[in-house]
């Protein structure tokens, strides 16, 4: 399908290795470790991925500490309030018995009174010698002139001035029954709001212990947030020289793969429909497109510059087209990364880069078939689960990977 050879690629190089060193010695300049991306990795290293998983954890766990302690304090000041008001009618509930008592005992000394007055008047009257009036002598044994039916024997025998004495004393002994009842109602509303008040003493007491150990946990979960905060501090600052590094390198190597699409300019290579010219790299679904992005641990805008296949671990990986291996190494944030050069396709030079991977299969200067396994998928580097990080190269440049797919 009219690819480039590894050999067609040498040949020009060859030509001028004296002055620019062919493609080997480049590689060795950088450690070996060739990267073709265009912009930041989309993922973090191990390291800062779990300081900040836990500084996010710590935060969301604090977040919900103090929403829990805002609900205790609120609960607690509804609970002060409510106490305030429970105290304020125990208060008048024991002041409306203590006159209901006050009132109870001046009728009861009016009923004594009125009974003396009663019985001197009738004995006086007996004395003088009205037989009728030994009808009524049990009157002052009793405790009601209502339960002697006394009034109307004492209206027969005791006339004028006399008759009101009697509903005097009847009065009285009316006002003694009602104060009696009001003590007796108030005196239960008392014990009553005692009680209440008691109790919810006990709720209070539980409430304040509630917001204490709320307050604690939050002032622990600072502590926390700010341990974590200070790990993902140092393990951000440590990807962040890491990153840097990698910038450069990948600045050098891009001025190489242009190199190479010099080289191959006079070639004509593939024509024609781009869609479906690559096989599938991975038997799995995509997982996360090419694109630009928010960084989900660093936060700031950037190219995920490839697709993602979500594989498991250990699945085959697969030569997308026909090619040569023209690098394998480990690189501390791809991990074990395989370049694999396709030629010219449509004028442009095709770089396809393996990322993540757990096992080679195919090396450096081998030639490989499209679907032959080159690698084992993996989860080195900056990963966090096993998968195939795929990049494609149109002259050092990378492309979305779905365009040949």
């Amino acid at each position: 399908m009219g690819l480039v050879s590894l050999a067609a690629l040498a040949a020009p190089l060859a030509a001028d290795a004296d002055d620019k060193g062919d493609l080997k010695n480049k590689q060795r300049e950088v450690k070996g470790r060739i990267s073709a991306a265009a912009a930041d990795v989309d993922e973090s290293s191990r390291a800062a991925a779990w300081a900040t998983s836990r500084l996010n954890q710590a935060l969301d766990r604090l977040s919900d500490a103090r929403r829990t302690l805002a609900d205790v304090r609120e609960r607690l000041s509804a609970a002060r309030d409510r106490d305030a008001e429970l105290q304020d009618a125990l208060t008048r509930a024991e002041l409306e018995l203590d006159r209901a008592t006050r009132a109870m005992r001046a009728a009861t000394a009016a009923v004594d009174k009125q009974r003396r007055i009663a019985r001197n008047t009738t004995t006086m009257i007996y004395t003088g010698g009205d037989p009728e009036l030994r009808k009524i002598g049990d009157l002052f044994e009793s405790n009601s002139l209502k339960d002697l039916g006394t009034r109307q024997l004492a209206n027969q025998v005791v006339t004028g001035r006399q008759s009101t004495i009697f509903v005097d004393l009847t009065e009285a002994e009316d006002d003694l029954t009602a104060e009696r009842a009001t003590v007796k109602r108030t005196t239960l509303a008392v014990e009553k709001k005692r009680k209440q008040a008691a109790a919810h003493l006990v709720e209070l007491e539980g409430l304040y212990t509630e917001s204490v150990e709320a307050e604690k946990t939050v002032e622990g979960l600072v502590r926390e947030a700010s341990w974590a905060r200070q790990k993902a501090d140092v393990a951000l600052a440590r990807d962040n020289r890491v990153l840097g590094a990698l910038r450069g390198r990948e600045a050098r190597i891009k001025k190489q793969l242009l190199a190479i699409a010099e080289r191959q300019r006079n070639f004509r290579g593939f024509q024609g429909k781009s869609g479906g010219y690559l096989s599938p790299p991975a038997a799995g679904p995509v997982t996360s497109p090419f694109g630009y992005r928010i960084h989900p641990i660093y936060g700031y805008y950037s190219l995920h510059n490839g697709t993602d296949f979500g594989t498991g671990c250990g699945a085959p990986l697969y030569a997308a087209a026909g090619g040569t291996v023209i690098d394998t190494y480990f690189d501390s944030v791809y991990g074990n990364r395989l370049y694999l050069s396709i030629g010219k396709v449509n004028g442009k030079s095709l770089v396809l880069i393996y990322n993540h991977m757990s096992v080679y299969k195919a090396s450096k200067g081998e030639r490989v078939d499209r679907g032959e396994v080159v690698g084992l998928s993996g989860t080195t580097g900056w990963s966090t689960g096993c998968h195939l990080h795929f990049t494609v190269m149109e002259d050092g440049v990378a492309v979305n990977p779905m365009k040949y797919l």
